[in-house]
């Protein structure tokens, strides 16, 4: 049959066998001969769930439906080695199945999985054990049901059962396929030291890389190089920005066998994993690497329908969220209202029922880009709703995981923002409040290294510029100063930027107007080397509001002309007219001054 043929089309192959079984089916019969109809059911179950043309969903209820009639006379008492050998395809068909409850497909694959190893004992059957170990582990990876920490660790536990059978020597193509599923699971590890794990999952990868190569093994050589892309994009050693560099490297490659033609879902699920790798990426051009990841998520969408795939849809739906509202070309608030639609879309499949984390997630990210237009439109309605939606997401986040810090995080920026309006003591209490819980709730252990270069120094610069404001100005400005030292050396310069600010501003407030002048213009230079027209206008005015404070009217006057021109075109005539004020003040000084001088 053509159904392992390499030479040749992968798609064409599979049809070829499929329709070579259903005629093979025509004379084994059921009646006539019941085993070999129930082998040839068998195999046609495994073309099924291979299959690439067709509908996704429908190949594998197909591959499904072949297996179930196979175990009609396939049963453990008159051929117990055929019927785990059948039991066994039953639990990869639905670890894969896209029709159904995903939890209960797991729970399924599990249950068979653990059905066939009472048959298939490592002293009876040792090379069909570790092949069902393999299976057990990547249903364990994937299993919704149960506590997730722990499902990983019985994962891993069996990978590395089935790795003391399939060794280099004996087995090296499974024990590569092994080791490519224990770096996933290493690498998607929630307890030890997240560091290490993904060390761990570095090292499994390419371990499984000596074996898959491109010449022997392409598709699986592809894979692992995927999935090393991933791993780096994650990696916290080493260097971040030469990190990224490396994931990218590893995806195109992929690619290169991942081709849409020959394996479309693959493919796709690369596209959407480069995506978010030049999303986050360090060097080039900021505002080309989000398009490059605009891009590669609107790719991966050609194939990550939501009738075909709708966990994955809705997966490449949020991160194409992301990278709108990050986009700096095009119209803001057009970026804004393209993000707002394709989280609204991903929230459609990650409901609260069905994916509660991922629900958490894309209602932390709808909430942070409403926050976002409501500064645009000044919408009290938006700034409400993204309060109501982070306090939703907070209802189900895990305590103390990124989603709970992140959602924590924004409420407090949120609560400010509607202390600024309402001057209501209970939302800064509040905002205060979300803030330290971020903080204290930050774990080098437990949380990547990009996450606290975003989360634990710019969390110190709001907590600390609030706490200045609110009179307890030495815990305040310690925490500015913290944030200021760490991003500094970091690889996040807008954070760096924004604490510069906020450690002036805390200055300004202080009347410490030296030390608030040279924030002011550390923050002024890197916005205006980033490109950031808001920050560069807040920086000027905040400047301009101190040389006018020094005396120094002159050179504060063209600062806080510069800002009020900046706030007119970015659309903000409230902050205009605020700078404003301080303009005219200035100028009328200036004017005081200049009378008495010709007097």
């Amino acid at each position: 049959m053509n159904s392992d043929r390499i030479r040749g089309d992968r798609a064409e192959n599979l049809e070829q066998s499929i329709a070579a079984y259903e005629l093979a089916l025509q004379v084994y019969t059921r009646e006539a001969f019941p085993e070999d109809w129930a082998r040839t059911q068998n195999n046609l179950g495994i073309a099924y769930r291979n299959r690439i043309r067709g509908d996704r969903a429908e190949n594998l209820e197909q591959s499904i439906a072949a297996y179930e009639l196979s175990l009609q006379v396939r049963t453990r008492e008159a051929f117990p080695e055929d019927w785990a050998e059948t039991q066994n395809n039953l639990g990869i068909a639905h670890n894969h199945r896209i029709q159904g409850d995903r939890a209960e497909n797991l729970e399924q694959s599990i249950a068979v999985y653990e059905l066939a190893l009472q048959v298939c004992t490592r002293e009876a059957f040792p090379e069909d054990w570790a092949g069902l170990q393999n299976n057990l582990g990547n249903a364990y990876s994937d299993r919704i049901q149960g506590d997730r920490a722990e499902n990983l660790e019985q994962s891993i536990a069996a990978y590395e059962l089935a790795l003391q059978v399939r060794t280099r020597e004996a087995f090296p193509a499974d024990w590569a396929m092994t080791q490519n599923n224990l770096g996933t699971a290493y690498s998607d590890r929630i307890r030890g030291d997240r560091a290490e794990n993904l060390e761990q999952s570095i090292a499994a990868y390419e371990l499984a890389l000596q074996v898959r190569t491109r010449e022997a093994f392409p598709a699986d050589w592809a894979m692992t190089q995927n999935n090393l892309g991933t791993a780096y994009s994650d990696r916290i050693r080493g260097d971040r920005a030469e990190n990224l560099e490396q994931s990218i490297a590893a995806y195109e490659l992929a690619l290169q066998v991942r081709t849409r033609e020959a394996f479309p879902e693959k493919w796709a699920g690369t596209q959407n994993n480069l995506g978010s790798a030049y999303s986050g990426r360090i060097r080039g051009d900021r505002a080309e690497n989000l398009e490059q990841s605009i891009a590669a998520y609107e790719l991966a969408l050609q194939v990550r329908t939501r009738e075909a795939f709708p966990e994955q849809w809705a997966m490449t739906q949020n991160n194409l969220g992301n990278a709108y509202s990050d986009r700096i070309r095009g119209d803001r608030a057009e970026n804004l209202e393209q993000s707002i639609a394709a989280y609204e879309l991903a929230l459609q499949v990650r409901t609260r029922e069905a994916f509660p984390e991922d629900w958490a997630m894309s209602q932390g990210n709808l909430a942070a880009v409403l926050m976002q237009r409501a500064s645009l439109t000044e919408s009290d309605t938006d700034l409400e709703t993204a309060i109501a939606l982070l306090k939703a997401a907070l209802d189900v986040a895990a305590p103390n995981s990124p989603n709970f810090i992140n959602s924590q995080y924004r409420l407090g920026i949120a609560l400010s923002r509607r202390y600024e309006h309402s001057q209501n003591s209970s939302d800064l209490e509040q905002a205060l409040q979300a803030y330290k819980i971020a903080l204290d709730a930050i774990s080098p252990e437990h949380y990547d290294r990009k996450q606290i270069w975003q989360a634990l120094p710019t969390t110190q610069s709001i907590l600390g510029s609030r706490l200045v404001r609110e009179g307890k100005w030495q815990e305040g400005l310690q925490l500015l100063l913290n944030s200021v030292r760490q991003l500094s050396t970091g690889d996040d310069p807008l954070a760096h930027a924004n604490a510069l600010f906020q450690t002036g501003r805390a200055h300004e407030t202080l009347s410490d107007w030296d030390n608030a002048r040279l924030y002011y213009r550390d923050a002024l230079r890197l916005y205006d080397h980033l490109k950031n027209e808001l920050g560069i206008a807040k920086s000027r005015a905040g400047l301009g509001s101190v040389l006018v404070s020094q005396g120094y009217l002159e050179k504060g006057l063209a600062e806080l002309d510069k800002a009020r021109e900046s706030y007119h075109q970015l659309q903000q005539p409230d902050k205009a007219a605020e700078v404003d004020i301080i303009y005219q003040a200035a100028q009328r000084a200036m004017e005081r001054q200049t009378t008495e001088a010709y007097v």
